[in-house]
């Protein structure tokens, strides 16, 4: 069995992820591709009362990285791509920003088990894509509206994807659709379907 292309697309909220995955998906399906797409969390989170955004803690870090990695997990069984809509590191970028709003530190343990599992972790994603936060684009309905938490999500994200070394592309308007051919063609040769 080859192993699932695992695709993460990563980004402060707002900045067209979840459209990306949807497009993607849409163009590996027409080819007859298993896709699992992996969604974001958020709305579970506030259904179980896990604090968010401002009020991120250490442990809704940890729900939030638990549930993806338990839904990749799950998607491996049947699908041969999997689409992460907020790959791990988002919930430690989102985790970064509360500790800056509230100007109190993390706990160097706290920081050490993140990196060290962010460490592990990483690797397994074959692709990852980052937005960019444009504040010019219009926010969906219902979404958080404080921009000056949203620029410190984006900034510490790509803090992460840089001390971390994490290779990705960087997904801009102007490049949407080049991006979209370049990975549609790289996941066929990649399952052998070129």
């Amino acid at each position: 069995m080859v192993k699932p292309v695992l695709v993460g697309v990563t980004g402060t909220h707002s900045t067209g992820k979840s459209t990306f995955c949807d497009e993607l998906k849409v163009t590996l399906e027409c080819k007859g591709i298993c896709v699992a797409t992996i969604p974001s969390f958020g709305k579970l989170a506030v259904q179980q009362g896990i604090p968010l955004l401002t009020q991120h803690t250490y442990d809704s870090t940890m729900w939030f990285i638990d549930r993806t990695l338990e839904a990749q997990r799950a998607a491996v069984e049947n699908a041969e791509v999997i689409l992460v809509d907020r790959p791990i590191m988002d919930a430690v970028a989102y985790w970064n920003a509360a500790i800056e709003h509230r100007g109190t530190p993390a706990p160097a343990h706290q920081v050490d088990a993140i990196s060290a599992l962010l460490s592990r972790q990483i690797p397994d994603y074959t692709t990852i894509v980052a937005t960019r936060l444009d504040s010019s684009i219009a926010l969906g309905p219902g979404r958080d509206t404080d921009l000056t938490f949203r620029q410190s999500v984006d900034t510490h994200l790509h803090q992460l994807l840089s001390r971390f070394q994490i290779q990705h592309q960087m997904l801009f308007p102007h490049v949407r659709e080049a991006l979209l051919n370049t990975l549609h063609n790289d996941i066929l040769h990649a399952l052998g379907r070129s």
